[in-house]
């Protein structure tokens, strides 16, 4: 069994060795980041703000992302035979027509069932003609998107799966990644790009750059514990970056020195979020997210009032740290979780909302 001190040891020696590799390798070019945090059930949240971006012709020198904000972080900068507004608009239509999800409270569209007869099966599916057709719900209305929802219910209802008490998660590992994001396109990301994951084996975050970034890279970054379990690459095992630092500062200003202004996607530190569950399932869902809550929250106030000596240059601080103010309605926190569509559409709404006025008074600095 190793001591305690030996593990913090081996964690702070880690963390020295990153600090002289991002040294050595620093770059002095880039003035703006955009750091976009983890936090999948509202990750329509961050996609409508990055739709606004687009719209508005806003860039980066630098993009960071953490969890699901790698995953609308690649929809915006390596969509797949879409363009960025479309692929972040029909994130959208990931999310479950609401007469289902009243009934049954799981995205089933996100979360497949695992193991190899599952796979079998999917592809199968997709073989099928007309399969695309009922996927797709880019140009569905209500009721045909209730349809879509409908047979892909079926679909995943008759799916075998290999699940059993051996298994250390319980979904299979974004099977629909490829469909959304072109990774052979990722290396060719304009601005400077990571993904981060937590190293389990070496007990340190890795921030994955876009020339190194592939299939299994991003399932690593999204290997959350008991959804879909740690995931292997290059000999190493890796956690979702978002369960252990959410904002991942740190290597950006140690890559980045020369930042000027970083703009920052933070949905997860936000302590209304933190709430009496409506049911078993909710509960469920909320024991992941509170503790992710607290970390978000810890890591912008220690990276702003320590590291960063404060929100705006003007007043000393090293950088202009401007957080988007996402203004969720209080009536709605109760839902802000929820994988239902008209949630998904509203949070998708609301963060557009959001970049635009955040733009109109912050866009100068960008």
């Amino acid at each position: 069994m190793v001591p305690l001190h030996a593990r913090t040891t081996q964690h702070r020696q880690a963390e020295l060795a990153k600090t002289a590799s991002n040294a050595a390798q620093a770059d002095l070019t880039a003035k703006t980041a955009l750091i976009i945090g983890g936090g999948a059930p509202n990750s329509a949240l961050m996609a409508g703000a990055l739709a606004a971006f687009e719209d508005k012709g806003i860039r980066f020198d630098v993009v960071s992302t953490s969890g699901a904000g790698g995953l609308v972080g690649l929809l915006w900068l390596a969509p797949k035979d879409k363009t960025p507004a479309q692929a972040l608009k029909d994130w959208v239509g990931s999310y479950v027509a609401d007469p289902i999800y009243d009934v049954l409270p799981v995205d089933y569209k996100v979360f497949y069932k695992p193991g190899p007869m599952a796979e079998a099966w999917r592809n199968w599916l997709s073989g099928l003609p007309g399969a695309q057709a009922i996927v797709d719900q880019s140009r569905q209305d209500g009721i045909q998107r209730l349809w879509s929802d409908w047979i892909q219910l079926l679909w995943a209802t008759a799916s075998p799966s290999s699940l059993n008490s051996s298994d250390v998660g319980l979904c299979a590992r974004v099977p629909w990644a490829e469909s959304l994001i072109d990774f052979d396109r990722v290396k060719d990301i304009t601005p400077f790009f990571y993904l981060n994951a937590y190293n389990v084996t070496h007990k340190i975050i890795d921030d994955f750059p876009k020339e190194q970034i592939t299939l299994d890279h991003f399932r690593a970054a999204f290997a959350f514990p008991f959804i879909y379990g740690p995931y292997e690459v290059d000999g190493c095992e890796y956690y979702e970056g978002a369960s252990r630092d959410c904002l991942n500062f740190k290597d950006v200003v140690e890559k980045h020195p020369a930042l000027e202004t970083i703009v920052v996607f933070d949905v997860l530190g936000v302590d209304s979020l933190i709430r009496k569950p409506r049911n078993l399932y909710d509960s469920w869902v909320l024991s992941m997210i509170i503790p992710l809550v607290k970390v978000a929250e810890d890591n912008l106030k220690l990276f702003a009032l320590q590291y960063n000596k404060g929100w705006r240059r003007a007043e000393g601080a090293k950088t202009d740290l401007l957080v988007v103010p996402f203004d969720v309605p209080e009536a709605h926190m109760d839902q802000v979780l929820d994988w239902s569509h008209s949630n998904g559409q509203r949070l998708f709404d609301i963060g557009y909302r959001s970049a635009l006025e955040f733009l109109a008074t912050e866009g100068r600095d960008l």
